[in-house]
């Protein structure tokens, strides 16, 4: 009923939901370990103090962090293995409408695992995040000015 007139409150439960499938993901054996990798550069960014967008202005680098988590979990999402998914497990509290499936018992053919084509999208994004972030950060302004002084 709230969520009618308040939005933002879907938009919370969604985002617990697939915070909660992300966490399980992180934890989880069968997810690759280049998707586990991009989870910690995105909380190593998160919690750095090396940002695009400096935290001290306020509105704007508390922005700009939302944005690159948001973007991070959007593409996380999409890469995250299916049997990773399906594997949550639920909630007490939630209930399910859908009927178990029945499995052939004599002969059972998986299916081949396809790779992800977002892969080398995704280590391209994080390279460019992390560039883009040391480059404007000053102490490598100041280096790059030091070796300039040099020569």
């Amino acid at each position: 009923m709230f969520t009618r007139f308040f939005p933002i409150l879907t938009k919370l439960k969604a985002l617990k939901t697939h915070g909660r499938m992300l966490w399980h993901a992180f934890r989880h054996a069968d997810t690759p370990k280049w998707i586990k990798g991009f989870m910690l550069a995105v909380v190593a960014y998160l919690f750095s103090p090396i940002d695009m967008i400096p935290d001290f202005l306020v509105l704007f680098g508390i922005t700009d962090d939302l944005v690159v988590i948001s973007a991070a979990m959007w593409f996380l999402g999409k890469v995250v293995p299916e049997r990773v998914k399906n594997s949550l497990p639920m909630p007490e509290n939630v209930q399910t409408t859908q009927q178990p499936v029945q499995q052939n018992q004599s002969k059972s053919i998986a299916a081949p695992v396809k790779k992800s084509p977002l892969k080398p999208l995704g280590l391209l994004l994080l390279a460019a995040v992390l560039v883009a972030a040391l480059a404007s950060h000053p102490w490598v302004h100041a280096q790059f000015e030091a070796i300039g002084a040099f020569f």
